[in-house]
């Protein structure tokens, strides 16, 4: 999520001038009383995912947006200034310490975000990536038929003791 932040911010000017702004809509957030949301996906389910929409767009809404993982309260997104938090912080700075205790790695062979594998890579050992066949990041939500339990099993079987 600290990279997804700082996409298309390509010199320190951008990264300023984006926190600037996140910074007064702090402001306007504390003067309304609630922090300013804006819905990514729509207030009912749809039909079908929009032909115009590009990847990785249109994974997260063949779950999010139509009734497979459709809810009211999950239309997507976060706060305005959530950004804010990850600007200002990369959530892979530590991880490092989690060794020497075991990391699994679980990732869809056609997942979006596997460009994230750069956690795979700053993680010392012992670790492992298991990539699931024939899956996308979303459908390791809910295709029981693709996750992994066979193997999530072996692996906290084998390392919580």
């Amino acid at each position: 999520m600290t990279v997804a932040a700082r996409l298309g911010l390509e010199t320190k000017e951008d990264v300023l001038r984006a926190k600037k702004a996140l910074c007064e809509q702090r402001w306007k957030d504390a003067e309304n009383g609630l922090p300013q949301y804006v819905p990514y996906f729509p207030e009912e389910p749809l039909d079908e995912v929009p032909a115009e929409l590009e990847e990785p767009t249109a994974e997260w809404f063949r779950f999010y947006a139509v009734r497979r993982g459709f809810h009211p309260n999950a239309r997507g997104g976060f706060t305005t200034t959530s950004d804010l938090a990850f600007m200002n912080y990369n959530l892979l700075d530590h991880i490092d310490e989690i060794s020497p205790r075991p990391i699994l790695f679980v990732m869809g062979d056609r997942a979006h975000s596997r460009f994230f594998s750069d956690a795979y890579a700053a993680a010392q050992e012992p670790k492992e990536i298991y990539n699931v066949k024939d899956a996308e990041h979303i459908d390791l939500y809910d295709r029981v038929d693709r996750i992994p339990f066979d193997k999530l099993e072996r692996f906290f079987k084998e390392n919580l003791k």
